[in-house]
């Protein structure tokens, strides 16, 4: 979830500054822990149900013959299609998408104005980046019950993920006045994030933590985030033990044995990173974790390994496309840094910056206009990923690239500097690149 870097223009410092007055009360460091919590949306965190207390994996063969039995019982069947998403979610097998969506939209037909047909459709679109589908869907969802808070976390969500920071940060701050719980303050914490206010983010995702869930896996992915948080920011140690905490409850958990090896891989220890990620991709094949190995392996100096990891990595966003996912912005990021077909990387990252204009957006366009020898364009771009003031080394790392790129030597080595003070291990292809251009 990490991103950061500075406040650019007048004009961002103004609406940073009215975010932060619109998160008064709400966002304020250090608050108490709320009650026992339900879990989230999008982001990570699945609408939470009941099924939840008893395994989801379970929760779904026991729903299924209920909607055997009773073909016209829409609760069960939004209740299996949300038990979809979280075991899409756990298993990372986008098959589960299509199931999800089969059941959520005949509990819809039974029941028009399901709440939870309503939100889980949303949350759907959300997982599979579209994000403005996402927005309507979450609205319409709002419109069936005004009180209750899940909705405004997915429209939230949709809102960030369209560039419309003040716009999605007054959802959240909403759905936490509603109900305060682990799914509230995680999206508080990547509010914090965004800003680049990452001791109060963590503040908030130790709420979260403490919040707890009816899913224990939401606590695991929440202990995940945290501990994401402080390696993106520098703190290694405060990392690897969050993530051992979160292994400590689940040994096999992918995504807690993924952030430990990169800690483990930013130490040197590249054997014990590659045994992890192997691991994590062999239980939860997700893009991010084949990439981490190839590149990991490439720092082993195992070559011919990080190339079967690469093409894994392929063919793990094809199975997502075709299940429904948007991958336009995560493809070109992977083949601008391997530097192939960086032309048709610059289409697709335009394609994912006009469907949902964020800051990740405007930094990959800005990245593939780099690559594409378009720096000044380039750096209009790079500019925007940072307004909000984030502390994201690698978009920090991508604006000094730019800016070198068009002969400003000081300035660049002063944003080569800014990124590895970030994070001296933020990236294991990029870091190394950081450190040789400032000598």
């Amino acid at each position: 979830m990490p991103r950061r870097a500075r406040i650019a223009g007048g004009a961002a410092i103004a609406a940073a500054t009215t975010v932060v007055v619109l998160f008064a009360g709400v966002l304020t460091d250090g608050p108490s822990a709320p009650g026992p919590a339900e879990g989230g949306t999008a982001h990570g965190l699945v609408a939470g149900t009941r099924a939840s207390t008893v395994g989801t994996e379970g929760a779904v063969t026991r729903l299924e013959k209920q909607v055997a039995s009773h073909p016209q019982d829409a609760d069960a069947l939004a209740e299996l299609g949300l038990s979809y998403e979280q075991r899409a979610r756990e298993t990372a097998d986008p098959s589960f998408y299509g199931r999800a969506e089969a059941a959520l939209r005949r509990a819809q037909q039974l029941e028009p104005r399901s709440y939870e047909a309503a939100t889980g459709l949303a949350s759907l679109a959300a997982s599979r980046h579209r994000f403005r589908t996402a927005a309507a869907l979450a609205r319409r969802a709002r419109g069936f019950a005004p009180s209750r808070a899940a909705a405004y976390g997915i429209l939230g969500d949709a809102l960030v993920e369209l560039g419309r920071y003040r716009a999605g940060f007054a959802t959240f701050d909403r759905m936490a006045a509603l109900e305060p719980n682990l799914a509230a303050y995680t999206r508080i914490s990547y509010a914090r994030e965004l800003l680049g206010r990452p001791r109060a983010a963590a503040s908030a995702m130790r709420v979260a933590v403490q919040a707890g869930s009816a899913s224990p896996e939401n606590v695991g992915w929440t202990l995940v985030q945290l501990g994401n948080l402080f390696f993106d920011t520098g703190r290694p140690a405060k990392a690897e033990a969050a993530y051992r905490t979160a292994l400590a409850a689940d040994p096999g958990y992918a995504h807690a044995q993924a952030g430990l090896a990169r800690v483990l891989a930013a130490r040197g220890r590249f054997d014990a990173a590659v045994h992890l990620l192997r691991r994590a991709v062999t239980a939860v094949p997700l893009p991010q974790y084949a990439i981490a190995l190839g590149d990991t392996l490439r720092a082993a100096r195992r070559p011919a390994a990080a190339s079967r990891a690469d093409g894994l990595v392929d063919v793990l966003e094809r199975l997502f496309a075709a299940n429904g996912a948007r991958t336009e912005l995560e493809t070109a990021l992977f083949d601008l840094d391997h530097r192939r077909n960086v032309r048709d990387a610059l289409r697709r990252a335009q394609v994912a910056y006009r469907a949902a204009p964020s800051i990740q957006a405007e930094d990959v366009l800005a990245w593939a206009l780099y690559r594409n020898g378009r720096c000044d364009e380039a750096l209009e771009h790079s500019k925007r990923a940072l307004r909000l003031g984030t502390l994201d080394a690698l978009k920090i790392f991508h604006r000094a690239a730019i800016e070198r790129c068009l002969g400003d030597d000081t300035g660049a080595k002063r944003l080569f500097r800014r990124a590895l003070a970030v994070n001296p291990s933020f990236s294991l292809r990029w870091a190394p690149v950081a450190r040789r251009a400032i000598r």
